[in-house]
């Protein structure tokens, strides 16, 4: 689900304070609910922006920078390991990745790392 739209929160700040509404009437003529009216009203007292927020979650620690680095490292030397993929990232980004985001951030690209041993 989308975050309400800014000017929705604005409108729902301005009924409350300005318009001499109740919260729960706001709430019904916007159809949202008590607990967000509650919310923005308590930002914008404070000070705060009604901007929608980050919708929470690290920021990956794989980048566009670091994908690129792995697309262009496999495109060169598609039998490389996990172990010298992550010595690759750490030598030109500067970036200490365990091997288990490495690997899955190449699943994500759909480019598995699943070797098959040879058969004598």
């Amino acid at each position: 689900m989308s975050p309400y739209p800014t000017e929705l929160r604005v409108r729902v700040v301005a009924a409350v304070e300005e318009g001499g509404l109740s919260i729960p009437e706001v709430a019904r003529l916007f159809q949202v609910g008590l607990t967000f009216i509650n919310k923005m009203l308590k930002w914008h007292r404070a000070g705060e922006a009604l901007e929608p927020r980050h919708g929470g979650g690290p920021v990956p620690l794989l980048q566009e920078k670091e994908t690129t680095l792995l697309r262009q490292e496999l495109k060169a030397r598609p039998d490389a390991t996990l172990e010298e993929l992550q010595q690759v990232l750490a030598a030109k980004c500067h970036t200490t990745a365990s091997l288990s985001t490495i690997s899955r951030r190449l699943q994500g690209l759909n480019l598995p790392r699943e070797k098959k041993s040879p058969r004598q």
